[in-house]
């Protein structure tokens, strides 16, 4: 991490970096900043990222539905091992229905002891954890912000745990999920909370009303971490109005704004519960500087109408001149991803660069191959693709007889 910093002379450059939660990445952040003076205060400089704690979340609620899971899975890989079995199993599914299947009979050793509640855990549990991988898709998303979706998809996710909170099967499994839940999530990351303020849309007063909702289901109590953000919004703002204040802007009237489709209707009941007068004077109290950023955040704040048109970087680039430090604050709060690829991928040549037939490469090499794969894959917007690491194998260790086939 330190020789790119040696060789291209980036320390006053560094906004954010984002890896997972292994302790060997949080020794590396802390030698880090030893070197480097963060930007922004340092409050964006180490993001643990999303995905990984979704599926720390996820794992632990499986944990708790393992055994279930198991049997189904000895079931139907004891009847996919034989054809005579796979067709006496079609057979049952036709003439007596799927929870009528007599496999025990035909003496499948884990179906003696499947019960009706496995398959109805399996059926719930996989509808339950559409919303996480629906959330993963999201914040792993690579051609769109998602510091601005994460709170979204926190709030997805919060209301789904409190929805299955007392269901008789599934609720050890959601309570072992809302637990690792919480020990991630019950401090909000300030990115997230300043991901969704520059959303026109949002701001500061509709972050507070996400944090409520979020908190009443799960219990948490996020009054204070509002506070605090609204306290750090004004820290960011004066560091960033020092670089880049001083030059006036004409005024312009506010644009018309539609919100997307996730999470709006709780912005929508927000409206209807809470006046927008209140809610702005509320910022305006709280903030003694900053007169453009009191403009923003006292501007109306819209969320009627749903549409996927809305483009928040667009936004920002036709209103720059407007909000002409705001603009640069969201720039760089939208550019940091809340989701990473784990380090070992990241790093590894292996098998991808460094292989049995390329394997006395220099090091300089190596560094142009990795640049101009992720360049290609830039260019041709594959970056988020998924490689088969496996088929790849396979087909290095296929053997051609250049001997063999007919001649002509």
């Amino acid at each position: 991490m330190t020789l790119p910093d040696e060789t291209y002379d980036i320390t006053h450059s560094i906004l954010s970096i984002t890896l997972d939660n292994a302790s060997a990445n949080t020794k590396s952040i802390a030698l880090f900043t030893e070197r480097n003076i963060p930007q922004a205060g340092g409050y964006f400089f180490h993001q643990c990222c999303a995905c990984h704690i979704i599926n720390l979340v996820v794992q632990s609620g499986l944990k708790e539905v393992s055994n279930r899971i198991e049997r189904i899975r000895d079931a139907i890989s004891w009847i996919g091992s034989s054809n005579p079995r796979f067709q006496e199993f079609g057979r049952h599914c036709t003439l007596n229905g799927f929870y009528n299947m007599k496999l025990a009979e035909s003496g499948c050793p884990p179906a003696q002891s499947l019960t009706p509640d496995d398959w109805y855990v399996a059926k719930i549990f996989v509808e339950f954890l559409q919303v996480f991988y629906n959330a993963t898709v999201t914040l792993s998303g690579v051609y769109y912000p998602t510091s601005s979706q994460a709170i979204h998809q926190i709030v997805e996710m919060s209301d789904m745990l409190n929805t299955y909170r007392e269901d008789d099967l599934l609720g050890d499994a959601v309570v072992a999920m809302e637990t690792k839940f919480k020990k991630y999530w019950s401090e909000m990351p300030f990115l997230y909370a300043l991901g969704v303020i520059v959303d026109p849309r949002i701001k500061l007063a509709g972050l507070e009303y996400l944090l409520e909702f979020t908190g009443n289901k799960l219990s948490i109590d996020y009054s204070e971490q509002i506070t605090d953000f609204r306290n750090k919004l004004f820290e960011v703002f004066s560091i960033y109005e020092r670089r880049f204040g001083g030059i006036h802007t004409e005024l312009s009237p506010e644009p018309d704004t539609q919100p997307l489709p996730t999470s709006w209707s709780i912005l929508k009941r927000r409206k209807k519960d809470k006046s927008a007068s209140s809610s702005s004077s509320t910022t305006r109290s709280a903030a003694s500087s900053g007169a453009e950023l009191n403009r923003f955040l006292e501007a109306q704040f819209d969320a009627d109408e749903n549409t996927e048109n809305f483009d928040l970087l667009l936004w920002w680039k036709t209103y720059s001149y407007r909000y002409l430090v705001l603009s640069h604050l969201a720039r760089d709060i939208l550019v940091i991803p809340v989701s990473t690829v784990s380090s070992e991928q990241a790093f590894s040549t292996s098998g991808r660069i460094i292989e049995p037939r390329r394997n006395c490469l220099t090091p300089e090499m190596v560094e142009v191959l990795i640049c101009i794969r992720d360049w290609e894959h830039a260019r041709k917007r594959m970056q988020n693709e998924t490689v088969d690491e496996q088929f790849i194998q396979n087909f290095s260790n296929l053997y051609v007889d250049e001997g063999s086939g007919s001649n002509q």
